[in-house]
């Protein structure tokens, strides 16, 4: 069993907000708290990967995603903290400006590397293995994250969140759990979770890419992953898998206008959502009410506040005072 780094402010609260459906109080788990520039769902996940990279003397971190991603700028900032080479590879358009977490990433003393992402697609794997070839004739042992920090090691830490939540969802009688799905792991890890704990409350996960079948493949072999490190079986049927479809409009990390009022909506609350994950996810939990017949739901709060700062262009500007 991996002994994980404390990387993250834990245990998050469970803030509750109401109004948004009628007679429906939806409660939020806020891993948007976990931390400042490491905060949301990828830190969890990282507690458990750099305590594996440690534990194999990796002294450079290499790992990947999109352009805006979450996971790149929680992994870059915690590395820079712990004194760690590192580097990412990312799929996007290299931008005339810096801005969300992409200005961040380029802080932390990292080497960057930005591919369009027809080239992404296809060469990613060989780039971040070249990469690491680079680093070992430099003399360094590299240590490879995949995107999201999405395998059995890192979905250890939404096993252990799913733990951290047991008890509440028990006794306050959660009808349904809600989280985005785009890379895999923090649902693999909740299941998980919910599986040991004896939780029998439906765990949803609603889609921000690619499609159900890919992520019922990738979600189970997650779960393979996880369960030869922790040498136990998980007896987890392929209906267990509740995933979600319709809900990432145009594309991945594009937002529509239905998601952006939802994040709208939810500001005035004092809940910030992204157009990535959190923002799809939430709206497209509110869509499934009444398919879903949900009276005490629960959303996993997955953060994401930065890749916000990319998206000015989507949201209207405030009327002006005259």
């Amino acid at each position: 069993m991996i002994e994980p780094l404390q990387l993250a402010q834990k245990p998050t609260p469970i803030h509750t907000i109401s109004e948004i459906i009628p007679n429906i109080k939806i409660q939020l788990k806020r891993d948007d708290l976990t931390g400042l520039l490491n905060s949301g769902n990828k830190v969890r996940k990282l507690e458990y990967l750099l305590a594996d990279a440690k534990n194999r003397k990796c002294d450079c971190i290499i790992t990947a995603g999109a352009i805006q991603s979450n996971h790149v700028r929680t992994t870059l900032f915690t590395c820079a903290a712990m004194g760690i080479k590192s580097a990412a590879v990312l799929c996007g358009d290299s931008p005339q400006v810096l801005e969300g977490n992409l200005f961040l990433d380029s802080l932390f003393g990292a080497e960057i590397f930005i591919l369009p992402k027809a080239e992404y697609d296809k060469m990613k794997d060989g780039f971040v293995q070249e990469l690491a070839a680079k680093y070992r004739k430099q003399g360094y042992k590299p240590y490879l994250i995949p995107t999201g920090g999405s395998n059995g090691v890192g979905a250890l830490g939404y096993l252990e969140a799913m733990q951290e939540m047991s008890q509440y969802i028990k006794m306050s009688a959660v009808d349904a759990i809600f989280c985005a799905v785009g890379s895999g792991g923090t649902y693999a890890g909740l299941l998980m979770g919910k599986y040991m704990n004896g939780i029998e409350t439906p765990l949803y996960g609603i889609l921000v890419d690619e499609t159900v079948e890919y992520f019922i493949a990738k979600i189970k072999r997650i779960i393979e992953e996880a369960s030869t490190i922790l040498n136990r079986k998980f007896n987890i049927a392929e209906n267990d898998i509740k995933l979600i479809d319709g809900y990432i409009g145009p594309g991945y990390g594009i937002p529509y206008p239905a998601e952006i009022e939802s994040i709208k909506q939810l500001a005035l609350k004092g809940i910030i959502l992204d157009p990535v994950y959190t923002g799809k996810a939430f709206y497209g939990m509110i869509k499934e009410r009444e398919k879903l017949n949900y009276h005490n739901p629960l959303f996993i709060h997955t953060g994401g506040i930065f890749s916000l700062f990319a998206y000015k262009e989507v949201f209207s500007p405030p009327h002006q005072g005259g």
